[in-house]
C-alpha cells in the first residue's frame, strides 16, 4: 500500500496486479469429448488426434490490473462535506484471443459428421486482420469431395479482448444506524471498439469478417439505504 499526496493530505492507494505471461491447453475438445458413437463425436472414428488442438478456454496472455484510491479526511468543513470518504476502483483486463476453427460449412465428407474443417492451402490463414479482412479466403479451400479438411480444430487465433471498468462510490451516515450508499459505475470507460471473431464458417458469403463486438459502454447509477 502506498500513499499519495492530496491537497496537503494522504489517501490511501491500493493497486493490485496479475498476469499469466504464457500458458497453453491443448486436447480434444470439449465437442469431441462429449458421450457419442465414435461415427458422431470424431471426424475420423479412427484416428482421435486427428480432433486434437487447443483447448477452447485457452488463453496465452492474460493481465489483470485492480486499483483502488479513497478521498482522504479533509479539514475544512465544507471540503470534508462534499469530498471525503469517495471511492474510485478500476479494473483493466487483457488477453489474447480464443482458438478458432474454419469449417466447411458442408458435408465434403459425405459422411453426415457435424463440424468439418476446411482445408487449408496458404500457409498464412490471416488477412490484413481489419474488420473485413481478419482471415484471408485464399487461405482456404473445401476438401474435395469424400475426404476430411487437413485443418486441426482451434488452431486460428482470435483477436484479442481488454476491457477497463470504474466505479466511483460513498457511503453517507444519516444516522447512527442508518447510512445511504451512493454508487456509478462504467463498463466499458472509453467506449472503445471491441472486436469479436471474425466468421468461421468457409460457406459463408461475410467468411472472414468481423461483424460482432463486445458491449459498447455501459453506465448505471444505484443508491442503497441501509437501517
Amino acid at each position: 500500500m502506498g500513499q499519495r499526496a492530496l491537497e496537503g493530505y494522504h489517501s490511501d492507494t491500493l493497486i493490485q496486479s496479475s498476469s499469466k505471461p504464457w500458458s497453453h491447453c491443448d486436447g480434444n475438445g470439449t465437442n469431441a469429448d462429449q458421450a457419442g458413437t465414435p461415427g458422431t463425436t470424431y471426424l475420423d472414428p479412427n484416428n482421435r488426434n486427428f480432433d486434437r488442438g487447443n483447448c477452447e478456454g485457452d488463453r496465452r496472455h492474460i493481465f489483470n490490473m485492480t486499483a483502488v484510491a479513497q478521498t482522504p479526511q479533509f479539514a475544512n468543513p465544507t471540503v470534508r462535506v462534499l469530498a471525503t470518504g469517495w471511492r474510485l476502483s478500476g479494473i483493466y483486463k487483457k488477453s489474447s484471443g480464443s482458438w478458432l476453427s474454419v469449417t466447411s460449412g458442408t458435408d465434403r465428407c459425405l459422411c453426415g459428421v457435424a463440424n468439418q474443417r476446411a482445408q487449408q492451402v496458404l500457409e498464412n490463414p490471416y488477412g490484413n486482420k481489419s474488420l473485413t479482412n481478419y482471415l484471408n479466403p485464399a487461405t482456404f479451400a473445401p476438401p474435395a469431395l469424400g475426404s476430411l479438411g487437413n485443418m486441426s480444430p482451434r488452431n486460428i487465433e482470435g483477436p484479442g479482448t481488454w476491457q477497463f471498468d470504474v466505479a466511483l462510490s460513498r457511503t453517507f451516515r444519516i444516522r447512527e444506524t442508518q447510512r445511504l450508499e451512493a454508487r456509478a459505475e462504467a463498463y466499458n470507460l472509453t467506449n472503445s471498439l471491441r472486436p469479436g471473431n471474425p466468421e468461421t464458417n468457409f460457406n459463408s458469403n461475410i467468411f472472414g469478417q468481423i461483424n460482432s463486438s463486445s458491449d459498447p459502454r455501459i453506465m448505471q447509477f444505484a443508491l442503497k439505504y441501509i437501517f
